[in-house]
């Protein structure tokens, strides 16, 4: 059984990054081989590099970096994330190819260029691909940070799961890095979310209402289980997705080692700006946990006053007036979205260690990631530039 942290006490983070020809920047389906290669000849799923893993997806372009094992601070841990896709990067030259960041890729063609992860496991992807058909940008075009928050117990479940909750609508308006697909722009600023939405719509409960319902306790959470399970059980082999992993809500429980997942964040050009904004989502998370007062705030949202939040939080320009949910934040003073995004962001600025200030400044005076790329138009260039920012671990701004 494995051990049980308590809330804010270990934390782990994982990190999708697309395999692309350093030339064309086309997607090269060869994450197979990069894993083949570093576990001396055999293919595997996963091999450890030392405090930073890198694994498999459900396509063969995508590699994903996670924390070996929970780390009980986040503060330098982009620059362990950075050195491990250095490594990558020195392997995957040899194959005239190269990590790209940011959560769609601008250009890919999901009819024409997805190909499922072919080894072990496969017989999960397979049947996801025969339910969903998962040559779509909501299977095989969406990279994200997953972070990874701990509980020890049904108080701290409760806790937690509240606290993530009310704060998971946020995310997209800071966090947004998906602009582009199909060679052009989007309706929204994250298009990764609004593919990700739809997914799986053949089976409207495995996703619910993507910000989750508000429970109680582990036990009301698994009859929500036990009604998706339900749901896929009349095809056939279905008892293979019958697991909590089948969950594709914004926040999952993963009661086997007592964490929840978060897994509305964009990816961003680099590890630092992914850190930047973890610190940022990870207080606002704490302050409600750790407050009776917000914590009640929080408790009392309702589904659909989060999903209003969150349906805006997609767009370029989010409009929203809850005051209950400024209240959350304690800016109840604010009365539009406008005022309150700016507030919140410069409310944290200081709470977050001085070395990520920075990448906030930057989301603050110069917009999201989408907004930037969007500044800098559609171009290869463009691109190009979010690959030298995650060589370099180094914020991509417009001066550039």
């Amino acid at each position: 059984m494995p051990k049980k942290f308590s809330l804010f006490s270990v934390y782990g983070i994982e990190a999708e990054y697309m395999v692309v020809n350093q030339t064309s920047l086309k997607v090269q389906a060869i994450a197979d081989k990069i894993l083949y290669e570093l576990n001396d000849g055999e293919y595997t799923n996963e091999v450890e590099l030392g405090p930073i893993s890198w694994s498999n997806e459900l396509v063969n372009h995508v590699l994903e970096a996670k924390c070996t094992v929970p780390v009980e601070s986040l503060t330098d841990l982009d620059e362990l994330f950075h050195q491990s896709i250095h490594k990558i990067n020195k392997i995957l030259e040899k194959y005239d190819c190269v990590l790209m960041p940011s959560s769609m890729h601008p250009w890919f063609k999901p009819l024409e260029e997805t190909m499922l992860w072919p080894h072990d496991q496969r017989e999960i992807y397979n049947l996801y691909n025969e339910i969903f058909d998962c040559r779509g940008h909501g299977w095989s075009n969406l990279q994200s940070v997953h972070i990874n928050l701990p509980y020890k117990d049904e108080a701290e479940f409760k806790r937690l799961h509240t606290s993530i909750r009310a704060v998971l609508p946020l995310i997209p308006i800071f966090a947004a890095s998906s602009p582009f697909f199909d060679n052009k722009q989007g309706e929204f600023a994250d298009n990764r979310l609004a593919f990700y939405e739809k997914n799986q719509a053949r089976i409207p409960s495995i996703i619910g209402n993507i910000i989750p319902e508000n429970v109680e306790n582990t036990a009301e959470y698994k009859k929500i289980l036990k009604g998706i399970y339900q749901d896929i059980s009349g095809f056939e082999n279905a008892k293979t997705l019958q697991n909590p992993w089948l969950n594709s809500r914004a926040a999952i429980p993963k009661f086997d080692v007592g964490a929840i997942e978060i897994r509305l964040m964009d990816i961003q050009e680099c590890p630092y700006m992914d850190n930047c904004l973890i610190h940022f989502f990870v207080q606002m998370i704490r302050d409600i946990a750790e407050s009776e007062k917000l914590f009640s705030v929080a408790n009392k949202l309702s589904d659909s006053q989060l999903r209003l939040v969150y349906d805006e939080a997609k767009k370029y320009e989010p409009s929203f007036t809850d005051s209950a949910f400024f209240e959350l934040f304690e800016l109840g003073h604010c009365t539009n979205s406008q005022d309150f995004i700016s507030e919140v962001l410069t409310k944290y600025f200081e709470r977050v260690p001085l070395q990520y200030r920075k990448g906030l400044k930057i989301i603050n005076e110069e917009g999201n990631l989408s907004k930037r790329l969007v500044k800098l138009g559609l171009s290869q260039d463009t691109y190009r530039l979010l690959i030298k920012s995650l060589s370099k671990n180094s914020p991509l701004t417009i001066e550039e």
